[in-house]
């Protein structure tokens, strides 16, 4: 498939952003994301719904996994297509917890980008796995 120099761009701005975040996941989102990005994590319970900026998401979604990790997460990007001004991710990341046990997710992002920024998205993970360690480990 051959990319239009606008996809070329937001797949290599994505891409970019996942190789600097390989051990660190919060750095995709500090590259990519602004304070206006409309950001959907689909799914039910909770942390599922709408959020606008960075800030609230982290808030509400992020700081309630990143707070009960022993460190960073380390992500592996699975894959990378665009399709006008959306670009598809496919993620892993891995990670430990600080109760010692493991912590591995998968994600599917759709990223709707302007000038190489994510200005909306919706994201797929397994949130059992996010409901477990947020209920498990205490913070």
């Amino acid at each position: 498939m051959a990319y239009s120099e606008t996809e070329q761009r937001n797949r290599a701005a994505v891409e970019e952003a996942l190789n600097k975040a390989a051990d660190d996941f919060t750095i995709f989102f500090t590259e990519l994301f602004t304070d206006d990005t409309e950001w959907t994590i689909a799914g039910h319970g909770p942390v599922a719904g709408v959020y606008h900026g960075l800030r609230e998401l982290h808030d509400i979604a992020e700081a309630a996994l990143f707070d009960r990790l022993a460190g960073p997460l380390a992500v592996t990007s699975r894959g990378i297509w665009a399709d006008g001004a959306d670009v598809i991710a496919r993620i892993d990341s891995t990670g430990m917890a600080k109760d010692g046990n493991p912590y591995a997710n998968s994600y599917l992002y759709i990223l709707t980008m302007e000038n190489q920024k994510v200005i909306a998205g919706i994201e797929w993970l397994d949130l059992f796995a996010y409901y477990d360690i947020v209920d498990r480990v205490t913070v």
